[in-house]
C-alpha cells in the first residue's frame, strides 16, 4: 500500500503530504528494517525522501525526513502542535532573528508543558509540575527556570530583549527537553516492554516432552 507521509517543503515553508513515487526496503542483519519513500510536494512538486524504521521487534518509528534536510533534525516523533511551533522557532533561529527566536522557544515551551500539565499556563510552573510528576529530572527543571526571561519577553517596545546567546540557551534548553519527554521516555518504556516479554518467557514452565 503506497505511503503518502508529510513532510516539511522548504519551498512552500509548512508541513505538506509527500505523494507518493516509488520505495526501497533495507533489510538490516538483525531484523530491523527501513523504508525509504521517494516523492514529491503536494503542493509545488519538490522532491522529498522519507524514512520508515522498524525495529527487529516489529516496532515502527514515525517516518524521518531526509529530503529536504531539516533544521536540527528531530528523529523522533513530535505531536503536530509541538512540531509546528517547534519548527517555527528553528525558522527563525535560520534567519537570525533572535528576538523571534526566544518568543517561539517560549511558545514551543508553553505548547509542551500544556500537553503534561494542562492546569499551568506558565511554561515556569509547567516545568515544576513535570518536575513533581517524575517527567523530568531536577537538573532539567533547573535548567529551565535559569531561562525565567523567556517569561518577559514580548513583542512591544518595552519589553525586554532577547540576544543570540539567551536566543541558543532557549533552544539547547528546549531540544533537551523535548528529547527527555518524547523520545527517551518511549524508548525506556519499550526496553521494559522488551526485557518484561524475555523475563516472561524464560520463566514459562517447560512443556512434557
Amino acid at each position: 500500500m503506497h505511503r503518502n507521509p508529510s513532510f516539511y517543503c522548504q519551498a512552500c515553508r509548512m508541513q505538506v503530504q509527500l505523494v507518493h513515487h516509488g520505495e526501497h526496503k533495507y533489510q538490516q542483519q538483525d531484523g530491523a528494517s527501513k523504508d525509504y519513500v521517494f516523492g514529491h510536494c503536494a503542493r509545488c512538486n519538490r522532491v522529498g525522501l522519507v524514512e520508515y524504521e522498524h525495529e527487529a521487534d516489529g516496532a515502527a518509528a514515525e517516518p524521518r525526513q531526509l529530503w529536504p534536510s531539516v533544521l536540527r533534525p528531530i528523529d523522533f516523533e513530535l505531536p503536530p502542535r509541538v512540531m509546528e511551533a517547534y519548527q517555527e522557532t528553528l525558522r527563525c533561529e535560520a534567519a537570525g532573528a533572535w528576538m523571534a527566536t526566544a518568543v517561539m522557544a517560549r511558545r514551543t515551551l508553553e505548547v509542551v508543558v500544556r500537553e503534561f500539565a494542562p492546569d499551568h499556563e506558565r511554561f515556569l510552573d509547567g516545568l515544576r509540575a513535570l518536575y513533581t510528576k517524575g517527567l523530568i529530572s531536577e537538573e532539567l527543571c533547573r535548567w529551565g527556570e535559569e531561562l525565567r526571561f523567556l517569561g518577559d519577553v514580548g513583542v512591544l517596545p518595552t519589553d525586554p530583549k532577547a540576544s543570540h546567546q539567551d536566543a541558543k540557551e532557549a533552544l539547547e534548553f528546549l531540544g533537551a527537553l523535548l528529547e527527555t519527554l518524547y523520545h527517551l521516555r518511549e524508548k525506556f518504556r519499550r526496553m521494559q516492554a522488551r526485557r518484561q516479554r524475555g523475563r516472561l518467557g524464560a520463566d514459562a514452565p517447560e512443556r512434557p516432552s
